[in-house]
């Protein structure tokens, strides 16, 4: 039976009560063929999405954990969805968050986004953009905006991630950190790699989607401890990374 697993070296604020719409998805009517069905991980839902989960429970400890690490910096999220990974970001301490979600542009979609923000206690620290990666991380990049942590779970195609990730890498901070959700995707370990190529450090996290983590300076990535209770491989497009 899924359970909800979360390293035991972490921890992870419950904002379930910012998300109605949020149930159990199920597995076996995903049809992605990067999703690990066999992970025995609640894999979790917008009831009118079914097809599109959210990050699990030991991802969004992982991500408020390393967010932690930046409390009273900057920070960046480019791929939002329902806002999610948003509110973990926003209670987790950093100073701001710039949001960069195109389905921001629609008015019900933003009227929800932003009740969840609302709900979390940090709108005031929400610069929700609804436009496009990179173009909005350039525009903003070049507007005089630095960052410290940036998180990337946008398109998942082709070059896109290494152009999020490159275009993110030139505003951020001497100690800054990347995370990355999905490595179990070529082309988002690919964007990993191209950091690694620049002099980053690199890990990736061993959970249900895999997590990627780059970073420099004067900081290091919390730990985590894999599910003991599951079988885990790594995919051979991440052979020669680090697990954490």
């Amino acid at each position: 039976m899924a359970k909800d697993y979360v390293s035991d070296n972490l921890n992870v604020p419950n904002l379930n009560s910012l998300f109605p719409n949020m149930i159990v998805g199920d597995k076996e009517a995903v049809t992605w063929p990067y999703f690990r069905k066999e992970i025995d991980h609640t894999w979790y839902v917008d009831r009118r999405n079914p097809e599109v989960g959210f990050i699990n429970r030991d991802e969004a400890a992982i991500l408020f954990s390393n967010a932690q690490l930046f409390s009273g910096r900057r920070g960046l999220e480019i791929g939002a969805w329902r806002g999610w990974s948003t509110c973990h970001l926003l209670v987790s301490g950093l100073a701001s968050l710039h949001v960069i979600e195109p389905l921001l542009a629609d008015p019900e979609w933003n009227r929800e986004f932003v009740a969840a923000v609302n709900g979390s206690g940090q709108a005031d620290r929400a610069i929700l953009i609804p436009g496009p990666s990179p173009e909005e991380v350039i525009r903003l990049g070049e507007s005089g905006s630095r960052w410290s942590f940036a998180f990337i779970d946008g398109d998942h195609s082709g070059d896109a991630p290494t152009r999020d990730a490159l275009a993110c890498e030139r505003y951020l901070e001497p100690t800054a950190m990347i995370v990355f959700h999905d490595l179990v995707v070529p082309y988002v370990s690919a964007a990993l790699r191209a950091l690694d190529a620049k002099g980053w450090n690199t890990m990736a996290y061993q959970t249900a989607q895999m997590m990627g983590v780059a970073w420099r300076g004067d900081i290091s990535p919390v730990r985590h401890k894999p599910d003991p209770t599951q079988k885990w491989q790594v995919p051979e497009h991440l052979a020669g990374f680090a697990i954490a």
